[in-house]
C-alpha cells in the first residue's frame, strides 16, 4: 500500500499526464496550446491528462489533476474551491482529481461553484456539494471502485456514461449547470427583470454587449484600478462604476470613442446628446447578473471581491454562443420564423478541422471565407483565429499582436451575410473580441490607434464611413452579384436556416425556378456554388434532404450529386435525441436531424469511386472529452455511382446498417421488383384498399354524404396477426362516405405506428370498421395474399427492411408511416410447399388466438411463421439472417433505448466464442489453399464485465485447432499491448474505437466490450476486412 500512497497516478495509469509547467516533455502542438492556455489563465492545476485522436493527431484535455499535502488545512480547501471555479469557467473539463498522500477526491467541474458569502466560510462542509466522490487509499473496496470508474481506461472509454455502477456518479453531473448554460439563464432572467422595469429589449442587448466587452477587458488586465478611478473617484472595477449612472455613461462614451466600430454606439438625438436612460436600480440588476449570476433569487451578501464569472478564462467563442442563446431565449419566435439554430463550437471546430486545419504545417492565411447565414459569427470567429495562427506559422511568430496586420487579415478574408440586424451586430462584436484577444491588454486603453474597423454593411446606414465591407445585412438568396466583395470565395462554411414553414419570398422563387422542394436550406446549398465556383464548401443541412422521396427533393439530389463533387458527408441525426444532462449532448436545444456535406462545384482531376459517409448510431460517448464521437462502425465508403441516383435509398440504409445491409436489400429488390403497393395498383379488379374512416367536412355534412356505423374497432385493441371481436366498441360518431369494399371481410388491417415497437397487421374475418389504419380487402375470400402480407408485415424481415428504407423512421419520427409499409416487396414465385406451410401455420395461429389463448404456444407459432418467411420464401443465408437479427437487436434497439440499450452492455458469456467460430471459419475458407489455419484464443468470461475492452487473438498455424480459452485477465494483456503501442507510436489503444494489430505471428482484434461490436454480423464483416488486409500485406509481420 505504501507504493500506492506515494503514487496514486501510477495506480490510475495516468503517468502519461502532462505537467503544466514543464518545458522538457515531448508534447504535440494541440497539447502545447492547452497547456499554454492553462498557464496564461493561471488555472491552478499540476497535471493534464489528454485523449489523442490519432486521425488528426489532435489532443483534448480530459482530466485536470492537482496535488495537495492535506485536506485538513483551510487554505488548501479554499484553494480547491477557487480552482474548481476556474475550471468551471474554462468549461472543457468535467473532473478535477485532487490527491494527497492518503486519499483522492474527485470534484465536479460542471457544477456551479460555491458562492462565498463570509470570511469564515465553511469550506470543509460546503465543498461536499461539488465533490463527486472521495477515496481513501487504505480501503481496498474504495480503491477497486476508484480504479473501475476513474482510471485512465475509464476516462478513455467513457465508462461513466454507460456503466450501471457509475449511475450514482452520472446522476451528479448536470451539464445544464455549466458556465455557458448558467450565464445564459442569468442573462435571460436579467433581461426579463429589466424589461419589467421598463427597458426595451434592444437597449438591454446594448447594455449586455457593452458589459461583456468591458468585463472581458478588465479580466484580461486591460483596465487597471487607476483607469476606473479617472472615471469615478475610488472606483477599482466595472462593478464600482455600475453604482453610479453618470459614471457608467462616462465609461460607455469612452468605450464608444476609443474602440469605434458598429457595436458600441450610444443613442443620441439630433444635437448629439445621449438619450439613453437607465436607473441605478436597473444597473444593480446588471451588476448582480455578472457578479454571482441571476437565478431569480434575492441578492446574497457576498464576501468582498468575490465573483463567479471570470471572463479571462471563459473562451471568447463561448461569449458569442452565450449571447446567441440569450437572444434565442428572449425572442424564441425569431429562431422559429427564421429556421436558424445556434451552432455548437465543437461542430464548428469539427468542420474547420477538415477545411481550415492548423494542426499541421499550413501557412496559407489568405483564404477568403464566407458564411452566407453567419448569425452571431461563430464560424467567422474561429476561421479568423485559424488564419491568424497560419500567419504566425508563416512568419515564425509566437503571437501576432500587430493591430494593423490583424485588421488586414480580418478585412481581406472574413465575410458574412445575415438578414437579421441584431444577429449581425453580435457577429461584429464576436470578431472584435477575437481581434482584441490577440493584442497586449496593457495597451488596449492607452493606444489611440486601436480603432476597431467598421465591419457591418447595412443599407439603412446613411453614413458611408460607417458602412463596412465584411458583414452584409442582406438576404443571401437575393441577387448579390453587384456586390464585388461577395464573389469568388475560397471557402464557404456555415449553418443555413432550414424548414418548410414561413418561407421568405426569395426562397420560394428560387426553389420554383430550380424545381427544388420548398425548403429553406436548398437555395443556400445551391447558391454556395455561385459564391465559390472554384472553392470548397462545407454546410450543415437537415437530413431529410437525403431521404425524402418527393420528386422535388430528388431534383435537388440529382443536382448536388451529379453536378457537384461530394467529398464526404456526416449524418448526425441521432444527436437530436440527446438528453440535455447527458455527456454526448451537442445541441443546446431541440433541433431537427442534421447532416454536414463537404462538396465543391468544380470536379477534381482524380475522382474517387466512393463517398465517405459517417452516420453515428448513438449519442452515448465513449470518452470524456468535449466534441463529437464517431465509432468505427459509423464510417462507410459508399459507391459514388449509386449515390448519384436521385432515388437511391443508400443514405438511409447505411445510416442504421452497413454496406452488407445495402447489398442484402439490393439483392432482394432485384429478386422482387414490385412493391405491395405497385401490385395492388395493378390488380384493382381483385383488391380494394385505402385508409380507414375519417370525419366529414362541413360540405359533406350539408350534402349528407355521411354514414354512422354502430360499431368500430378500437385501434388501441388491435393485435398482431388477428384481433378478436372484443376490440369492437359502440360508436355514435358520423363519418364521411367511403368505399366500403375495403371493410368487407376478410380484410387486412394495417395499423399506423407500432405495437410494442413491432409493426402490426391484423387479419379481420368479421364485418367491422376502423379509423387511423389501412385496409386491404380481397374479392376472393380464400385469397392467400392477405395471409402472406399479414405474415410479412409482422415479420422481423419487415421491421428490418422498413427501418432501413423508411424516409422518416429514425430521422424525424420514431414510427414507419402507413404508406411506407406498402413499399415492402411483393413476394412472388413462392413454391407450393412453402405456401402450404405458411397457410397451415397462419391458420393454426388464428385458431390458437381464437381459442383459449396460450401466449407461449402463440409465440412459438409466430417464430415458425417468421422462419418460413426468412428461410423458405426469401431463402436467406445464415449470414443474411445474422445481418437482420443484429440490426434489430442492436442498431434498432440502440435507436430506441440508447444508454439502456443491450447493444452497449458487456458481451455475453458465449458471444466471444460465437464470434471467433464465424471469424475463423470465414478466414479458413480463404486460407484453405495456403496450407494455413487461423486459430483463435478467447479470454475467460470472469473478466468480461469489468474490462472496458474485449480482445481475441488470432494465430496462423499449419494445424487447425479448437478455440482456446485463456485464463489470463484481459486487462493485463491489454496493458501489455497498450504499452507496446505507446512506446512505438505514441498511440493509446483505450481511446481507439477499433484495432487489428499484429505482433509476430499473432493478430490481436480489440474492440470495446459492447455486444454490438462482437455480434455474428460483425464477425462476418471483420473476416472480410481481415482478408482484404491480408491480401494487402497489412499483417505480414511486426507493425
Amino acid at each position: 500500500m505504501s507504493d500506492l500512497m506515494r503514487d496514486i497516478i501510477s495506480f490510475l495509469d495516468l503517468h502519461r499526464a502532462k505537467f503544466v509547467y514543464s518545458d522538457n516533455e515531448k508534447i504535440s502542438e494541440s497539447e502545447f496550446v492547452v497547456l499554454n492556455e492553462i498557464r496564461e489563465k493561471k488555472i491552478d492545476v499540476d497535471l493534464v491528462y489528454f485523449n489523442t485522436d490519432e486521425e488528426t493527431n489532435s489532443s483534448f484535455p480530459a482530466v485536470f489533476l492537482k496535488k495537495v499535502s492535506t485536506f485538513n488545512d483551510i487554505e488548501t480547501l479554499k484553494n480547491i474551491a477557487e480552482t474548481q471555479k476556474q475550471i468551471w469557467n474554462y468549461k472543457k473539463i468535467l473532473f478535477l482529481y485532487v490527491y494527497s498522500e492518503i486519499e483522492i477526491r474527485i470534484y465536479n467541474c460542471a457544477e456551479i461553484p460555491l458562492i462565498v458569502t463570509t470570511e469564515d466560510f465553511d469550506y470543509q462542509n460546503e465543498l461536499q456539494k461539488i465533490e463527486i466522490k472521495a477515496y481513501k487509499y487504505s480501503d481496498t473496496q474504495q480503491l477497486d471502485e476508484l480504479n473501475k470508474l476513474f482510471s485512465r481506461i475509464s476516462i478513455d472509454t467513457g465508462i461513466i456514461w454507460t456503466s450501471e455502477e457509475a449511475k450514482e456518479i452520472k446522476d451528479k453531473i448536470n451539464l445544464q449547470k455549466r458556465v455557458d448554460k448558467y450565464l445564459v439563464s442569468s442573462l435571460v432572467n436579467t433581461s426579463k427583470q429589466l424589461e419589467n422595469n421598463g427597458l426595451k429589449v434592444e437597449f438591454i442587448h446594448k447594455i449586455v454587449l457593452r458589459s461583456l466587452f468591458l468585463l472581458y477587458l478588465e479580466d484580461r488586465g486591460a483596465a487597471k484600478k487607476d483607469f476606473y478611478s479617472q472615471i469615478k473617484k475610488g472606483a477599482e472595477s466595472y462593478f464600482d462604476i455600475l453604482d453610479d449612472v453618470a459614471a457608467t455613461y462616462k465609461l460607455f462614451e469612452r468605450l464608444e470613442n476609443h474602440f469605434n466600430g458598429n457595436v458600441f454606439t450610444l443613442e443620441r438625438d439630433s444635437n448629439h446628446q445621449i438619450i439613453e436612460k437607465i436607473s441605478i436600480e436597473q444597473l444593480q440588476i446588471i451588476k448582480k447578473c455578472f457578479v454571482s449570476g441571476n437565478d431569480n433569487t434575492p441578492q446574497t451578501k457576498l464576501f468582498e471581491d468575490w465573483r463567479l464569472f471570470n471572463f479571462d478564462i471563459i473562451q471568447i467563442e463561448l461569449l458569442s454562443e452565450i449571447y446567441e442563446n440569450f437572444i434565442a431565449e428572449i425572442d424564441p419566435t425569431l429562431k422559429e420564423n427564421s429556421g436558424t439554430y445556434y451552432t455548437p463550437p465543437s461542430l464548428v471546430e469539427f468542420i474547420l478541422n477538415e477545411k481550415l486545419p492548423v494542426s499541421n504545417n499550413e501557412t496559407q492565411y489568405n483564404v477568403r471565407i464566407l458564411d452566407p447565414s453567419c448569425g452571431s459569427g461563430i464560424f467567422l470567429v474561429e476561421s479568423f483565429k485559424r488564419l491568424v495562427k497560419r500567419y504566425e506559422k508563416a512568419h515564425n511568430l509566437k503571437n501576432l499582436s500587430d493591430f494593423n496586420i490583424l485588421v488586414q487579415i480580418l478585412k481581406e478574408n472574413i465575410f458574412g451575410i445575415e438578414i437579421h440586424p441584431q444577429a449581425i451586430k453580435v457577429a461584429a462584436f464576436s470578431l472584435y473580441l477575437a481581434l482584441v484577444d490577440k493584442l497586449d491588454p496593457k495597451n488596449l486603453w492607452q493606444n489611440a490607434n486601436y480603432k476597431l474597423p467598421y465591419l457591418i454593411n447595412d443599407p439603412e446606414e446613411s453614413d458611408e464611413q460607417k458602412r463596412g465591407k465584411n458583414l452584409f445585412c442582406r438576404d443571401a438568396i437575393s441577387d448579390l452579384s453587384h456586390i464585388e466583395e461577395l464573389q469568388n470565395f475560397n471557402l464557404i462554411v456555415g449553418n443555413p436556416p432550414f424548414g418548410t414553414k414561413k418561407l421568405q419570398n426569395s426562397i420560394r422563387i428560387y426553389c420554383n425556378k430550380k424545381d427544388f422542394a420548398k425548403e429553406k436550406v436548398l437555395p443556400f446549398l445551391h447558391k454556395a456554388t455561385l459564391f465559390a465556383p472554384k472553392g470548397e464548401i462545407a454546410l450543415i443541412f437537415n437530413t431529410k434532404v437525403l431521404t425524402n422521396t418527393g420528386g422535388t427533393y430528388q431534383n435537388f439530389r440529382k443536382w448536388l450529386f451529379q453536378e457537384c463533387y461530394i467529398e464526404k458527408l456526416y449524418n448526425f441525426s441521432i444527436l437530436r435525441k440527446v438528453p440535455k444532462t447527458f455527456g454526448g449532448q451537442l445541441f443546446g436545444d431541440a433541433v431537427g436531424p442534421i447532416s454536414i456535406v463537404f462538396y465543391q462545384k468544380e470536379k477534381p482531376e482524380i475522382i474517387s469511386d466512393t463517398i465517405v459517409y459517417y452516420a453515428p448510431k448513438t449519442y452515448v460517448k465513449t470518452n470524456l472529452v468535449e466534441g463529437l464521437n464517431i465509432d468505427f462502425t459509423d464510417v462507410k465508403f459508399l459507391p459514388r455511382e449509386e449515390c448519384q441516383k436521385s432515388d437511391t435509398k443508400i443514405w438511409k440504409i447505411t445510416m442504421w446498417g452497413g454496406m452488407n445491409d445495402w447489398m442484402l436489400i439490393k439483392n432482394i429488390s432485384k429478386k422482387y421488383t414490385q412493391s405491395i403497393k405497385e401490385f395492388l395498383d395493378e390488380h384493382k379488379d381483385s383488391y380494394s384498399f385505402g385508409s380507414g374512416l375519417h370525419a366529414p367536412s362541413t360540405d359533406q355534412l350539408k350534402k349528407k354524404q355521411i354514414f354512422s356505423p354502430k360499431e368500430i374497432i378500437n385501434i388501441s385493441q388491435v393485435q398482431r396477426y388477428y384481433t378478436l371481436t372484443y376490440a369492437l366498441k359502440l360508436s355514435n360518431k358520423v363519418f364521411r362516405n367511403i368505399n366500403q369494399n375495403i371493410f368487407k371481410p376478410p380484410y387486412l388491417l394495417i395499423k399506423e405506428g407500432e405495437k410494442n415497437r413491432d409493426l402490426c397487421a391484423s387479419y379481420i374475418d368479421y364485418q367491422s370498421y376502423h379509423t387511423a389504419a389501412l385496409s386491404i380487402s380481397s374479392f376472393d375470400k380464400e385469397d392467400f395474399n392477405l395471409k402472406l402480407w399479414c405474415c410479412l408485415i409482422n415479420s422481423t424481415f419487415a421491421k428490418y427492411y422498413l427501418s432501413l428504407t423508411s424516409a422518416s423512421w429514425g430521422i424525424e419520427r420514431e414510427r414507419t408511416q402507413l404508406n411506407e409499409i406498402l413499399t415492402l416487396p411483393m413476394l412472388v414465385d413462392i413454391n407450393e410447399k412453402a405456401k402450404l406451410n405458411l397457410d397451415d401455420r397462419f391458420n393454426e395461429l388464428i385458431s390458437t388466438i381464437q381459442s383459449d389463448f396460450n401466449y407461449t404456444h402463440s409465440k412459438n407459432i409466430e417464430k415458425k411463421i417468421d422462419d418460413i418467411i426468412l428461410n423458405d420464401i426469401l431463402e436467406l443465408s445464415e449470414k443474411d439472417k445474422a445481418q437482420i437479427d443484429d440490426c434489430i437487436d442492436f442498431s434498432i434497439d440502440l435507436f430506441y433505448n440508447q444508454v439502456k440499450s443491450v447493444a452497449l452492455k458487456p458481451v455475453l458469456k458465449d458471444q466471444p466464442k460465437e464470434y471467433a467460430q464465424i471469424l475463423t471459419s470465414e478466414l479458413n475458407k480463404f486460407l484453405d489453399e495456403e496450407g494455413l489455419f487461423a486459430n483463435a484464443t478467447i479470454y475467460s468470461s470472469n473478466d468480461l464485465k469489468s474490462s472496458p475492452l474485449m480482445m481475441i487473438k488470432l494465430t496462423h498455424n499449419e494445424q487447425k485447432k479448437e478455440i482456446y480459452v485463456s485464463n489470463e485477465l484481459i486487462g493485463k494483456e491489454l496493458k501489455k499491448i497498450d504499452q507496446y503501442l505507446w512506446e512505438k507510436k505514441s498511440k493509446n489503444i483505450y481511446f481507439r474505437k477499433k484495432l487489428n494489430y499484429t505482433i509476430g505471428n499473432d493478430i490481436f482484434i480489440i474492440r470495446p466490450n459492447q455486444r454490438r461490436f462482437w455480434s455474428k454480423s460483425m464477425a462476418y464483416e471483420d473476416a472480410s476486412e481481415l482478408i482484404l488486409e491480408i491480401l494487402n500485406g497489412v499483417h505480414d509481420g511486426n507493425d
